[in-house]
């Protein structure tokens, strides 16, 4: 037996005496890496993001503008360098913060009041009630948990009703496979109502509906969408508004670098198809010669001389790399910012939207119709986001948002206080849906609370 045979055996041994569960030591192991990982991971990808942000703006205003325009034409100069200034601090401004926006403080805590005060929730003021919340809801979780073995044992006793009368001498041929055990119990963010309140172990805190903790931030995050290693920051209900505006001007960004640098990269291509078949003709006779000279000729006569005579051929290595880096960037964000329009028209994050199919796929399996308790229909979804459904939503704003991160009809889904930052900026945010604002708003809440009420009690799947 060799001396690693001995070790091996030696480790076994060990985690058998002591009752240690491997796989859950993987799994502690593998979390605990990859938390770390992307604490580090993080920084590097915000430096090489503001690389490519900068290398994409250098390439734009040194390269590009100049040559599609030429010098007498200073008013479309102009008009495209203000384009480009507008979209490029745009994008600088939501990505700042994006990673600067912080999920826990004084704002954390005052949303989370009056949120407990909307949902009749009593929020713990010290540690003795913290403890009552938490034994409160492990009992809750105890007594779901033996209702669903309960209702699992009642079915697969009218399966075994359904199912013929065995043969006992089969029986002792080919004896009854034993019942499969229950899976591992779901999250509880899974079974518990729309609006119930849960308790965070790992903070050690109630948790608000919709809310989850990030491993990486440790914190508890409000509507958590997900962890963006390129932000090194949690997306959720404090800066969700910041990312979706920033994969909207990123997406029309390169949209038009690709439509302003279209000409320059098929001139630029051309060029070095010429010049790649001139290295591949040196052999050939001098009539070959001539004639590709002449359809050189030929073809430098159709395309103004001013534009190609301007570019090296380091510029046309810049604008083949910005061009093709802009198709690709503006192809791979915009299937991410169609699916994040959906998730927001539909009030789902990304983590609603994985348990939603499971819900609609037990749903469906047992012959009912399950509906996301929090849509409240597009465009009051999205109004819980930007609290405008005006163009003034795109523009740039470091206010809080205007609503709770649970969406309630009328008026008791705004929130009432906020910073005095957020209070100073106008009253753009409180703007309702349409011209007629809180009048219909409120005729539409007398017709939709039945409604938001029955969707509230949704089936538990």
């Amino acid at each position: 037996m060799s001396f690693a045979q001995r070790q091996w055996i030696r480790l076994q041994r060990f985690l058998d005496n002591n009752d240690i569960d491997v796989f859950f030591v993987f799994q502690r192991a593998l979390v605990l890496i990859i938390d770390y990982g992307m604490k580090i991971l993080g920084p590097c990808l915000i430096l090489f993001a503001c690389s490519i942000i900068s290398g994409l703006v250098y390439v734009d205003f040194t390269l590009v503008l100049p040559l599609i325009c030429r010098q007498d034409q200073n008013v479309k100069y102009a008009f495209h360098v203000c384009i480009a200034a507008f979209l490029v601090f745009n994008i600088l401004f939501n990505y700042c913060l994006c990673v600067v926006t912080k999920h826990k403080g004084e704002n954390y805590d005052r949303v989370v009041r009056e949120l407990a005060d909307v949902t009749n929730y009593e929020y713990p003021e010290n540690e003795e009630e913290v403890t009552s919340k938490k034994k409160d809801f492990e009992r809750r979780m105890l007594e779901r948990h033996k209702r669903r073995q309960e209702n699992r044992a009642m079915r697969e006793g009218r399966t075994a009703e359904r199912e013929p009368q065995r043969n006992p001498e089969n029986d002792a041929e080919n004896p009854p496979t034993a019942s499969v055990p229950e899976d591992r119990p779901p999250p509880s963010w899974l079974v518990l109502k729309p609006t119930e309140w849960s308790f965070c172990m790992k903070s050690n805190q109630p948790k608000p509906p919709r809310s989850h903790y990030d491993h990486v931030t440790k914190s508890l995050v409000l509507n958590m969408d997900h962890f963006c290693p390129w932000m090194a920051n949690c997306v959720g209900y404090f800066n969700y508004r910041y990312f979706l505006n920033f994969l909207i001007y990123v997406w029309v960004a390169m949209v038009y670098a690709v439509c302003i640098s279209f000409n320059l990269f098929r001139q630029a291509s051309r060029r070095r198809r010429r010049g790649a078949g001139h290295l591949r003709g040196t052999g050939r006779s001098e009539d070959a010669g001539a004639a590709a000279a002449a359809a050189a000729s030929t073809a430098h006569n159709m395309v103004p001389s001013a534009d190609i005579m301007m570019m090296t051929r380091d510029q046309r290595s810049q604008i083949t790399f910005a061009f093709m880096l802009c198709c690709s960037v503006g192809v791979a964000v915009f299937f991410l910012m169609s699916f994040h329009i959906y998730l927001a028209c539909s009030a789902q994050t990304t983590i609603e939207f994985h348990g939603n199919m499971e819900r609609k796929r037990k749903a469906r399996y047992r012959g009912v119709l399950w509906s996301n308790p929090y849509d409240l229909g597009w465009r009051r979804n999205l109004l819980q986001i930007y609290g405008t459904l005006s163009v003034w939503a795109l523009l740039p704003s470091a206010r809080e948002p205007n609503y709770l991160p649970l969406p309630i009809p009328g008026e008791k889904g705004k929130r009432k206080t906020r910073s005095k930052k957020s209070e100073g900026e106008g009253g753009e945010g409180d703007v309702e849906l349409g011209a007629r604002g809180q009048d219909r708003d409120e005729e539409e809440n007398s017709e939709r609370a039945p409604l938001i009420t029955r969707r509230m009690q949704i089936i538990q799947v």
